[in-house]
């Protein structure tokens, strides 16, 4: 399956930058608890599949989907909110430079000791740049973290921010995953965004439609996959039963874990006392 990291940036970029043009974002430098979900419930939702069966989502009446290819699954509402799912970057360990251009694969270079929500930051800054509008800028209202351990470092932000269309809030599950030999490393993520008068009445929905987001095994495994093929650590003992190269045995098996892990974990948000101990 392929997987369109470099230049599809471009164009998950222009439609971020067109939600987010013209915000602010506080780089905070801690993850805080967010507030509770508000008790409006959801509206059904109808589950709409990808033609490459590449993921699935569930779609409120009303909305429409804009675009469904690759595991990435976007859409949008009657009322201005948007939807995008199955996100995923790839980024060298390097200085931050705003509004740098990608460079094949390498969407831009960061720190990848930098904070999760500096990583964030960075995201919208070259989204709104690759769109025309560098500057661009949201308020991360709070975030919670995702405890995945060395599978990933994640994270639910919530947000607000100021466009044309007027002031939206916005929720993004956000993940930084380990970087390989080769100092490159994946960001991943989901986000919904909102006209703030309808946050409280839609916020439930948007959740909702972010935890039915399934895409295949096969494709999420290919979103999280490293560039380059993690080496098993030393004293590693292949499971019992299995055959073939260590080093293609251990990286089958960390995809798998990453799989379950990110499936669980950050998609389906089961707690943390639910997750395989691998993930923690």
């Amino acid at each position: 399956m392929q997987v369109r990291c470099g230049t599809e940036f471009l164009r998950v970029a222009a439609l971020a930058a067109g939600l987010l043009a013209g915000a602010s974002l506080a780089a905070a430098q801690q993850l805080t608890t967010a507030p509770p979900a508000p008790a409006t419930p959801a509206v059904p939702l109808q589950t709409y599949t990808a033609s490459d069966q590449s993921a699935s989502v569930g779609v409120p009446a009303g909305w429409n989907v804009t675009k469904a290819e690759y595991g990435i699954i976007q859409m949008s509402g009657p009322k201005g909110e948007q939807i995008s799912l199955g996100n995923t970057v790839f980024i060298r360990n390097g200085a931050y430079q705003p509004g740098q251009k990608a460079s094949g694969l390498i969407s831009f270079t960061m720190p990848n000791q930098a904070t999760l929500t500096q990583k964030v930051e960075a995201v919208w800054q070259q989204a709104a740049a690759a769109a025309g509008s560098p500057g661009a800028q949201v308020t991360v209202i709070s975030a919670t973290p995702v405890p995945l351990g060395s599978v990933a470092q994640c994270g639910i932000f919530l947000g607000s921010e100021t466009n044309a269309q007027g002031p939206q809030n916005f929720e993004m599950r956000f993940c930084s995953l380990p970087m390989d030999t080769n100092g490159i490393y994946k960001l991943f993520w989901l986000d919904a965004v909102i006209p703030a008068a309808l946050a409280a009445q839609e916020r439930a929905t948007a959740e909702a439609v972010l935890s039915s987001y399934r895409p295949s095994q096969t494709t999420l495994m290919a979103l999280l996959k490293p560039e380059t093929p993690p080496l098993p650590p030393m004293g590693w003992v292949a499971p019992a039963g299995s055959s073939g190269e260590s080093s293609a045995i251990y990286a089958e098996q960390q995809a798998q874990q990453s799989f379950n892990c990110m499936d669980e974990g950050v998609i389906r948000g089961e707690p943390e006392w639910q997750l395989p101990p691998y993930c923690r």
